[in-house]
């Protein structure tokens, strides 16, 4: 996990996860992960394919393994006409955008205009409140859960910017530190019990 977010510090829209520990049936306690969802922060690009959300909510796109959200707002026209992601998924909620149009508009809603023409709204939509989130490589998540229309009066798109991924990188190092330090504690312990247990097992035969 931590690795994961060291990996991913400068990949726009990323959200890193993090641990925590809850109790199994019979106070057995585990380690369990969840995504955190706070806001990364958001650069000035000055390019009009560049959108950043601002609030809660993520883009709709279709990959190959079906609709998937994301907060990476780096987009470009591909072959098709499509506005796609990064990674080349479809946008969706957006028609194709007319062959010699010049000037893209996005408005606070997600309302794109190519030369003046509507072509669509993005879809935004959200999960519930501590809903799980499964990451699928950089800033792609699938879930399970129902997702809902984001409300656009607490959630705006900002053009021309890009959401940075919220993970710290100098609080993920410090992360990375400290589960070495605690892995090589678990390792010196569990030889120390070897140890003891070989002891027990040869000398205490003796007697």
């Amino acid at each position: 996990m931590v690795a994961s977010n060291l990996a991913n510090v400068n990949t726009d829209g990323f959200k890193g996860e993090r641990a925590f520990a809850r109790l199994l049936d019979g106070n057995i306690p585990v380690v369990d992960t969840r995504t955190d969802l706070r806001n990364g922060s958001v650069s000035a690009t000055g390019n009009p394919l560049d959108v950043a959300i601002s609030g809660d909510g993520f883009f709709v796109v279709q990959t190959p393994k079906g609709e998937r959200l994301t907060r990476g707002g780096s987009l470009s026209i591909d072959a098709d006409r499509k506005i796609v992601d990064s990674d080349g998924h479809q946008l969706q909620g957006v028609d194709s955008v007319p062959v010699g149009a010049k000037q893209i508009l996005i408005d606070g809603q997600g309302r794109v205009k190519a030369d003046g023409k509507d072509i669509g709204r993005f879809r935004i939509e959200t999960v519930p409140p501590g809903t799980a989130l499964q990451h699928e490589g950089g800033s792609l998540f699938s879930t399970t859960a129902s997702r809902s229309e984001a409300d656009m009066t607490r959630t705006k798109v900002r053009q021309g910017a890009i959401e940075g991924s919220n993970v710290s990188s100098l609080e993920s190092m410090v992360d990375m530190i400290a589960v070495q330090r605690a892995y090589g504690a678990v390792q010196k312990t569990i030889s120390a019990l070897d140890t003891v247990r070989g002891l027990a097992a040869n000398e205490l035969g003796k007697v």
